[in-house]
């Protein structure tokens, strides 16, 4: 079974990883979201096939010429869910790795690199994280030793289930420490918290179930606004825009740049792939919506997740001007104008896939070598979705996702957080049990506050405001929090007291085990670190 033949040619590295599934860990058939990985986490072209077996199957991979790789594959391994999981860098060699054992050798190695990264080596600030991940590395060591193939894989699949638990209990503990020392003695500013609208829906129905969101984002397309060339249609912005300011919601408008699938008018599409022939009707769309908008928009979002080609290779030279243009445009309308670059896919699934794309730290770096000028960094981070970058991952990989954020001279705001309220599909997976409307409420009760932690995040907008409201054309739907009635869902209920109890101060942080009124520890510092559990805290 082969899977993505991507790399062919000479100066060959060969890996191999096998997995018996009777230790509990399995993977699906064909396995999803196979890739290899480089230094920093880097996505690699490689061609990767799957050998089933009885009791399981053996990868064999071969990638370019490399001292060392890493494997990422999803995996169901029980009670963490069904997961994108990795192994650490290893050497090529053809004689088989065990995949599980690597999967644990990795999760013990990401609880003490993030102890060390967060200075959370203190077992008082996450004791619970402390005790799963001893008992995780004890496995692991077992493993190491075992008599034969079959404990040994058993005490692996062990150490993982102890790893994953250690590794999330050590985000939250970390989150809610950095949460308090934000929010401590001042509440969260008047801007954190915002949900994305669908423009066709009617802003009398679910309008109400915005009153507790401090913003809203307002998509736009260019198929919708100019359907015919020159024919401008602006009644279903124009009628969200009034709603916002008649009701005091600072707006985020756009991408205004967008060459995704179903993004272009049906009289654009014939020049997709001919810039110089798409330059100009561009610039005039632009110069419309920019012209209409400027005095009501709050933050304009000026293209979403270019880096990833979602319509198709593209030069990187034509996405920063096309970039360029919409910049200098809004900024020859307003120059206090706000604006905002939007990636995607921040775990990098998808450059190894689609020919012309980058990552998107790879992304941001180059818009700076390229003089652009904004003033936030807008990341979409979407869980439970079939598309790569969007499916299921654990607590601490998004922690240590948003950590790479750390010390960018732009406020970061994560302009598309979400997961879904039900299963979307089987390469979805999952976050321990199935996706749910409660599941999605649980998840959002994590992950909302660990974000807010971070001393970095300006802001969040939820991703869909109703299952429509997808955050770019073609976007899966189920991601919803409010019903189309506008009945709330449970995720609603708790991003609304998330955000009520933000309204005042949290008061001081307070070890795991001591009493409220106990002083918290005073000679913690660390770029972000936590102790209790930061959705208590959120939850109220």
């Amino acid at each position: 079974m082969a899977i993505q033949p991507q790399y062919m040619g000479v100066g060959v590295a060969e890996f191999r990883f096998k997995l018996d599934e009777r230790t509990g860990i399995r993977v699906g058939r064909p396995p999803i979201g196979a890739r290899m990985l480089g230094p920093s986490d880097a996505s690699m072209r490689a061609e990767i096939r799957f050998q089933p077996e009885e009791h399981g199957g053996t990868f064999h991979i071969r990638t370019k010429e490399v001292p060392d790789a890493a494997f990422r594959i999803q995996a169901d391994v029980g009670r963490a869910g069904n997961l994108i999981l990795q192994t650490c860098l290893l050497r090529p060699r053809k004689k088989p790795y065990d995949l599980a054992l690597e999967l644990a050798r990795h999760r013990v190695k990401t609880y003490i690199n993030k102890c060390e990264d967060w200075l959370m080596f203190n077992p008082g600030l996450a004791p619970s994280a402390a005790e799963h991940f001893e008992r995780a590395r004890d496995a692991f060591t077992d493993a190491l030793v075992a008599p034969d193939l079959n404990a040994g894989g058993l005490l692996a699949a062990t150490a993982i289930d102890l790893g994953m638990q250690a590794t999330d209990e050590l985000a939250m503990a970390h989150a809610d420490i950095l949460l308090h020392r934000r929010y401590g003695r001042k509440n969260a500013s008047s801007t954190t918290l915002g949900t994305i609208i669908d423009p066709r829906t009617d802003p009398t129905k679910i309008g109400p179930t915005l009153a507790a969101f401090d913003l809203i984002t307002v998509p736009m397309r260019w198929r919708d606004i100019e359907a015919k060339r020159g024919k401008y249609d602006f009644s279903t912005i124009d009628r969200w825009m009034t709603w916002a300011q008649k009701n005091g919601k600072p707006t985020i408008a756009g991408p205004i740049v967008d060459f995704a699938p179903g993004a272009l008018p049906d009289w654009a599409e014939v020049f997709r792939f001919d810039y110089a022939s798409l330059r100009d009707p561009l610039y005039d769309y632009l110069e419309q919506v920019v012209a209409r908008y400027i005095k009501h928009v709050g933050m304009w979002k000026i293209s979403a997740g270019m880096h990833i080609c979602r319509g198709g290779p593209r030069p990187i030279s034509e996405v920063i001007d096309a970039t360029r243009t919409a910049e200098l445009l809004i900024r020859r309308h307003k120059k206090t104008a706000r604006r905002m670059i939007e990636v995607h896919d921040l775990f990098g699934d998808t450059t190894a896939r689609v020919n012309g794309s980058i990552g998107a730290f790879e992304f941001l770096e180059r818009l700076g070598t390229e003089g652009l000028r904004f003033d936030s960094i807008g990341a979409r981070l979407i869980v439970g979705g079939t598309e790569p970058g969007t499916r299921s991952r654990d607590l601490m990989t998004l922690s240590d996702t948003l950590d790479r954020f750390f010390g960018d001279e732009h406020p970061l705001l994560l302009s598309a957080v979400g997961a879904p309220c039900r299963n979307l599909g089987v390469g979805a997976g999952n976050w321990g049990e199935a996706w749910t409307p409660d599941r999605q409420a649980s998840w959002a009760a994590k992950v909302i506050p660990m974000a807010l932690s971070k001393p970095y995040v300006e802001a969040i907008c939820w991703s869909a405001h109703t299952d429509n409201a997808t955050p770019d054309p073609g976007g899966e739907s189920g991601f919803g929090i409010v019903e189309e009635d506008g009945t709330p869902r449970p995720a609603f209920e708790r991003l609304v007291s998330m955000r009520r109890r933000l309204r005042r101060p949290l008061g001081p942080w307070v070890a795991p085990g001591l009493h409220a009124s106990a002083r918290p520890h005073e000679g913690h510092e660390s770029q972000a670190s936590n102790g209790s559990n930061a959705s208590d805290t959120a939850d109220g």
